[in-house]
């Protein structure tokens, strides 16, 4: 037996007469009534009997619509499994990104993705950008975000999805909210919140500035830039972030504006290497796109 049978003999079945199940599957009378004999000849019983111009089931013909009846549920099953598996993958992310991402665009990202995918799975793992391009390479992530690429990153596909020049954060109120611009020069003197001293963006600062002869005061630090917001919001002191940190801390007493040296905060995307990407990471990546080209897009700060 084969499938154009069964599915010939459970048409006759569902419409009652052997015309209209050919018009239901598209095809010829004729057809419907050689599949229905092949049918009964492999079954060895008959599945109808004629009535006159009428069909009527047999009762071994009616035992085994049950049976067919039941598997094309089943079948049905399968096609709803797909449907769901094409339109939200396999149902999990697991996502590693740097706190300046993780604490900050990301959950705006999570929020909108989950719209419509309320049944989707995610796990958000922060560290630096090294800890998770390791994570990408074995898979343990489904993709990455991080600020920088190492010299030696095997076993992962990078991406550049991000490319901001750096604002200048102080608290509110600050002397230096009269500038348009704030230049190395602008922080002589000023108490500057930086990252730990193993953070790769705080020795590319300090670096900047070492350049132009530094005169910041450095006796603060704290290992995110989402903390360094918090503590210049306080009025601790000023410091240089990514506009994507800054804009989630205006709120709470900090100002920015534009820096006038060329300092930039680049985002990169981690995928596994040599692994298919799966519907629902595609989605999500196609979203962080969005996401990031909406904010290099946004209005200037000043």
């Amino acid at each position: 037996m084969n499938f154009k049978q069964v599915e010939a003999f459970r048409a006759v079945m569902l419409s009652g007469s052997m015309t209209a199940a050919a018009e239901a599957l598209h095809t010829s009378q004729p057809n419907i009534s050689r599949l229905i004999a092949q049918l009964e000849r492999q079954n060895g019983f008959a599945l109808f009997e004629r009535v006159g111009s009428r069909l009527i089931p047999t009762d071994e013909g009616t035992a085994f619509f049950n049976e067919v009846d039941r598997a094309f549920v089943g079948l049905r099953n399968l096609e709803h499994s797909a449907r769901h598996i094409r339109q939200l993958g396999t149902g999990r992310l697991r996502i590693g990104a740097v706190p300046s991402l993780s604490l900050t665009l990301l959950p705006r990202a999570v929020q909108r993705f989950r719209q419509g995918r309320e049944q989707v799975a995610i796990s958000l793992h922060t560290s630096d950008s090294t800890t998770v391009a390791r994570w990408v390479a074995s898979q343990y992530c489904d993709f990455g975000l991080v600020s920088f690429i190492g010299e030696e990153t095997p076993g992962i596909q990078v991406q550049l999805i991000g490319d901001l020049p750096a604002v200048c954060i102080f608290p509110r109120g600050h002397r230096l909210t009269e500038l348009e611009r704030v230049g190395i020069d602008d922080l002589a003197g000023e108490e500057f919140v930086s990252l730990a001293h193993d953070d790769g963006t705080r020795r590319r600062i300090d670096r900047l500035f070492l350049q132009h002869g530094d005169r910041r005061k450095l006796s603060l630090e704290a290992p995110y830039a989402a903390t360094i917001c918090a503590m210049v919001g306080t009025g601790l002191g000023v410091s240089i972030v990514s506009p994507l940190v800054a804009r989630d801390y205006l709120h709470a007493g900090v100002d920015a504006r534009p820096f006038a040296a060329d300092f930039r905060f680049t985002s990169y995307l981690l995928y596994p290497d040599r692994r298919p990407r799966s519907n629902l990471g595609s989605h999500f990546a196609t979203l962080l796109k969005a996401i990031f080209r909406e904010a290099m897009e946004g209005p200037a700060w000043g």
